[in-house]
């Protein structure tokens, strides 16, 4: 009988023990967050928009400051004149939770200090819908990126798996949207995550770049290299370029190594000057990467090394065997050396002041 009342005393404190945590992290976010405001309007290709840095500091004993700042439309904001010259409120008003702003505006630029209130109904929604314990700053990012019960029950329909809260943010932030994910699985993508997505919006891989890319021969791509091919500038005029100089059948992921190395007109020219007019891709990144350029290359000719192989050019770029080091080898009596040699002195760390030492001893 003891054990049983024993037992019920701790099943009794565990509950009330959770319903303590569930009430005081209520109470957390229904905390007022206060900072500062600074703003400016600007003219974009999509309207005149708010662009809005927040700084809080919080209100733990960490004295972490939190900021964020991103582009708003203008009617989004209750009473904010981007004319007005003096004193200024103004309201963002979310299911979240809503943001005052008071402070001074002028010629469109405004600083001041701001009161975010959460909205209690909001948590309780958002519980109901698997998003339980919201703390306080992400309440705060939830609020100002306007992620309503709303967006989130559309959300779920989207044919994802449950959505974090990072998701959700990051595809109000980006613009993900029902419209865009079906247009990107109506041009065949598949496997597309969140993530996926987020990184489409933001390196701008749209319907119109796809159906680009497709008019470019280029079919069947997956997400990543349509990414790549925006992050790199692969565009009509960048391979119109590199055939122009010789390169007519060049894969995609050569494209993008040309892209990446810089292996621009100027170094290809430099180079077909010294005489390499018909070296393979491949060796012509290495020349690149090594650095063996046209002006490498000539000057290592007007010291008498010519008829030197890709192989040994890179290897002595490597081994910074450059006409500096000949140089200096000669002036301390070795003027014959070959570049095999020399290349042997540089990894065995013979150079002209370890022949001083040896000399003066």
């Amino acid at each position: 009988m003891r054990k049983i009342l024993l037992l019920a005393v701790v099943i009794v404190g565990l509950s009330s023990a959770a319903h303590w945590s569930r009430g005081a992290l209520r109470a957390m976010a229904q905390e007022p967050v206060t900072g500062d405001w600074s703003a400016k309007v600007s003219d974009t290709d999509q309207g005149r928009k708010l662009w809005l840095e927040l700084r809080s500091e919080s209100k733990d004993k960490t004295n972490r400051f939190h900021m964020s700042s991103s582009d708003y439309r203008l009617e989004d904001f209750t009473g904010f004149d981007p004319n007005a010259n003096g004193k200024t409120q103004f309201a963002l008003n979310r299911e979240a939770g809503n943001f005052v702003f008071t402070g001074l505006v002028s010629e469109g630029k405004g600083i001041g200090e701001f009161r975010f209130t959460p909205n209690v109904a909001y948590l309780d929604t958002m519980r109901g819908l698997g998003y339980g314990d919201i703390k306080p700053e992400r309440l705060f990012g939830l609020a100002l990126h306007d992620v309503s019960t709303r967006f989130v029950q559309e959300a779920k329909s989207w044919g994802f798996e449950k959505l974090t809260l990072d998701n959700l943010m990051s595809f109000r932030i980006f613009k993900v949207d029902l419209a865009f994910i079906q247009s990107m699985r109506e041009l065949g993508l598949k496997n597309l995550t969140p993530d996926k997505l987020v990184s489409m919006r933001i390196h701008k891989v749209d319907a119109a770049y796809v159906k680009e890319v497709e008019a470019l021969g280029y079919k069947d791509l997956s997400a990543d290299k349509l990414i790549s091919m925006r992050i790199h500038r692969i565009t009509r005029e960048f391979i119109s370029k590199a055939q122009a100089l010789g390169f007519k059948d060049l894969t995609l992921d050569q494209l993008m190594t040309m892209s990446i190395h810089k292996i621009d007109e100027p170094f290809i020219k430099g180079v077909q000057a010294m005489g390499f007019t018909n070296l393979p891709f491949e060796k012509l990144v290495a020349f690149k990467i090594h650095r063996v350029d046209g002006d490498f290359i000539k000057a290592m000719s007007e010291l008498g090394f010519n008829n030197l192989t890709p192989d040994k050019l890179i290897s002595m770029r490597i081994h910074r065997v450059d006409a500096a080091f000949v140089k200096e080898m000669r002036e301390a009596g070795y003027d014959k050396l070959t570049a095999d040699e020399l290349i042997q002195l540089r990894i065995h760390g013979v150079d002209g002041k370890y022949i001083k030492r040896i000399k003066g001893a």
